[in-house]
């Protein structure tokens, strides 16, 4: 199977995605497209790596994965191709690949040189189309990864900085890592730190308990559940708690916790 996800910032009221579409399967007919989400919030290099790093695994091996979060497009940043022992991952080096470095068992990181594998015409604003598409689908069609440029040493590619999880006297002081569609607040916090009897507090809100699923929740209450992510997830049953608490990417969860 020849899949490759497509990962943008590009939303769906422009033409992008499906020009990206286009050039794929001009070069490979056969490739599977899956579209991983392209409302990426613009140029939010961050949320991307969050998305891509809990999403990838659960596509076949030998996947590849496009993401083009790119406010840097057009200068002196690098396109790059990183392959690893079950996946290909393509698009600029500005961190946007953080997490698969950290995660994954990287053979090789190459950096998109050869120009015989892009669109005839470059332009300065949409490396999306005009070299990370074609490459993937090239890629897919079986081109050698070597073929497509030079060796990178991975010690030297961009990575974002992270977001800590502070231990201090039985106290986890964390951030939300992602806002999701519903308003919930996923956290940095690994849900196997987590146990039944806990005692948190985000922004002026209590959190006194944790739920087994949603429907558990009382109404109106911030609510605390180990989400699919792995990370613990703050939620408002039939609402959103990101509207509730006004809640932004990086702000502090501090909790406690009791077997």
């Amino acid at each position: 199977m020849k899949t490759i996800t497509l990962t943008t910032d590009f939303g769906h009221s422009d033409p992008f995605v499906g020009i990206m579409k286009g050039v794929i399967l001009s070069i490979c007919p056969q490739a599977q497209i899956i579209d991983l989400t392209h409302n990426i919030p613009p140029q939010n290099i961050q949320q991307a790596s969050y998305i891509l790093g809990t999403s990838y695994r659960f596509f076949p091996k030998g996947t590849s994965h496009v993401c083009v979060v790119d406010p840097s497009v057009g200068s002196s940043r690098k396109p790059i191709l990183i392959e690893t022992t079950n996946y290909f991952f393509i698009g600029p080096d500005n961190g946007i690949f953080t997490t698969i470095i950290e995660s994954e068992n990287i053979k090789q990181v190459i950096e998109l040189t050869n120009e015989r594998f892009f669109l005839p015409e470059l332009s300065q604003t949409f490396h999306g189309r005009d070299i990370f598409a074609p490459v993937a689908a090239h890629l897919v069609n079986g081109k050698n990864p070597s073929s497509f440029g030079r060796l990178l040493n991975l010690e030297k590619l961009v990575k974002l900085q992270k977001l800590d999880l502070i231990k201090n006297k039985g106290n986890y002081i964390g951030q939300v890592l992602h806002i999701d569609h519903f308003g919930n607040l996923i956290t940095n916090i690994p849900n196997n730190l987590i146990s039944k009897n806990i005692k948190g507090k985000f922004k002026n809100f209590l959190i006194t308990y944790l739920v087994t699923n949603y429907e558990e929740a009382k109404d109106n209450q911030l609510t605390a559940i180990k989400g699919s992510s792995g990370y613990l997830e703050l939620f408002l049953k039939k609402g959103s708690a990101a509207k509730l608490t006004d809640a932004k990417i990086a702000d502090n969860f501090e909790i406690q916790y009791s077997s």
